[in-house]
């Protein structure tokens, strides 16, 4: 499977603005680094003056001066010691060696030295050489190991300046060290930080990362990472050339990101669709109106470029479906966890946003080759209204991190890279949500999503503003 990216933007550039209004809401932003979402003020406006344009201030993460590129002084690997990767040592046709073979590939052209560690007790051991990891005994905790759990953070409180750090884990740490994870990268100040991805070969016994409990033996496929972090050029190298290293040991397929992620695209993305739902899903043009001029207190929105507007019967729950290419089906692409959208309402009296959008409900989101599909509820005898849901900068994501990450427990991440508990999580590619959170799950890593979001945040300004914005105003007919 090929490495779908996310054409979701980060900064301004990437909002989707949909809707145009009154040059009356001039002004409701409530800071500068809020969304867009109207961009055309009514025909009767008496200023061309756009809300869109109002104290928007200078572009999220703009540098003064180009850092100096870091130079690169030793590099260190981290072999996670826990039990939960004996079950790639233990598979077939030795999937552990192999994939030694393709790290060492990685790392063999830097002109520096390389030193190998034992992962996951209060520091780091130092070992002999990558090979040495195929004892059992290096998983398992018998002599001459003796027993780690996934005290990951450690690497990192011990980096120093121009370090490559790469750890070599299925990155199911025990849930309390995942916000220390992210603030010991943090505190090691690195230029860049990535991540690879492989599904590898397994074997043997699962555990459950928020219990540290054996939940279940697993003869399939589970995914196994690098997480790299250190100067910018090599960090790039290792994601660059992850593909043809793992290829060459017939370890595939192989996903990368640079966090935060980034498609280089200087456009804003427009979602163009707005259409009517059925009680099945399936579009149904008679359901309501979409487009005209909808009334919203003493505003009038009308639909101007990507302005979206919707009528519906009075008194008839409805769904909607927002989309930037076209409505993504269930079976389509892969789906985000519904309670990573937030929902916003416009107050027309206060001429401000806010929360609590009572009777509106996102019930499905979903990512598919940069086509971001929201499915939205309305309950029936809902006013007429205009809603703002924001896709937070850190959750703007790659399709892999949903693809990989799985059911039970995956938690979304606050600002500081704890865990909030509880939050649904995403299937795999074109598959519902339904797993038991305690079975083992094939092909699939529990609190991915919460890990690859938190470090996401982490490299991010506080103010970043959203990935995405779906805006749209609704009336009764």
């Amino acid at each position: 499977m090929m490495l779908q990216h996310a054409s979701l933007r980060r900064c301004a550039a990437w909002l989707v603005g949909l809707m145009g209004m009154a040059a009356s809401l001039a002004g409701c932003q409530p800071g500068p680094q809020q969304p867009q979402c109207w961009t055309s003020p009514s025909p009767d406006a008496t200023s061309s003056d756009t809300a869109a344009n109002t104290d928007a201030g200078p572009p999220f993460d703009q540098e003064s001066e180009p850092r100096e590129a870091t130079e690169l002084s030793r590099i260190v690997i981290g072999l996670d010691g826990s039990g939960s990767l004996l079950g790639h040592l233990q598979a077939g046709d030795n999937v552990w060696i192999r994939t030694l073979q393709a790290l060492q590939l990685l790392t063999a052209t830097q002109p520096v030295k390389t030193t190998v560690t034992r992962v996951g007790g209060p520091v780091p051991e130092p070992v002999a050489s990558l090979q040495i990891s195929a004892n059992p005994c290096f998983f398992t905790g018998c002599a001459p190991f003796a027993p780690v759990s996934s005290n990951l953070p450690a690497l990192w409180r011990q980096a120093q300046p121009g370090q490559l750090t790469i750890l070599v884990s299925d990155l199911e740490t025990d849930a309390s060290l995942t916000g220390a994870l992210v603030r010991a990268i943090g505190r090691s100040q690195p230029e860049i930080v990535g991540v690879v991805a492989i599904q590898a070969p397994f074997n043997g016994q699962v555990f459950d990362p928020f219990t540290g409990k054996a939940a279940g033996a697993m003869n399939g496929n589970r995914p196994l990472y690098l997480l790299v972090t250190g100067p910018r050029d090599p960090v790039e190298m290792i994601l660059r050339d992850g593909a043809g290293a793992f290829g060459q040991v017939h370890l595939q397929p192989v996903y990368s990101s640079l966090l935060p992620v980034d498609t280089g695209s200087e456009e804003p993305i427009y979602a163009q669709q707005l259409q009517l739902l059925d009680d099945s899903g399936q579009p149904d043009p008679q359901q309501g109106v979409v487009g005209g001029r909808v009334p919203v207190g003493s505003l009038g929105i009308i639909p101007i470029g990507n302005v979206l507007t919707v009528q519906v019967e009075s008194g008839q729950s409805r769904q909607l479906a927002l989309s930037v290419q076209g409505v993504l089906g269930d079976t389509q692409g892969v789906a985000y966890p519904p309670g990573q959208l937030i929902l916003e309402q416009y107050n027309p009296e206060k001429k401000h946003w806010q929360g609590g959008t009572q009777g509106v409900t996102v019930e499905d989101l979903r990512l598919q080759n940069g086509n971001f599909s929201a499915t939205v509820s309305l309950d029936s005898g809902l006013p007429a209204g205009l809603v703002r849901a924001l896709l937070p900068a850190h959750r703007g994501v790659e399709d892999w991190w949903l693809a990989l990450s799985a059911n039970g427990h995956d938690a979304g991440p606050t600002e500081d890279g704890a865990l909030v508990q509880p939050a649904d999580a995403p299937p795999p590619l074109g598959h519902a949500l339904g797993d038991d959170a305690h079975h083992p799950t094939e092909g699939r890593t529990r609190g991915l999503y919460s890990l690859l979001t938190s470090l996401q945040a982490s490299r991010q300004g506080p103010d970043a503003p959203p990935a995405a914005a779906f805006c749209f105003a609704h009336s009764p007919t």
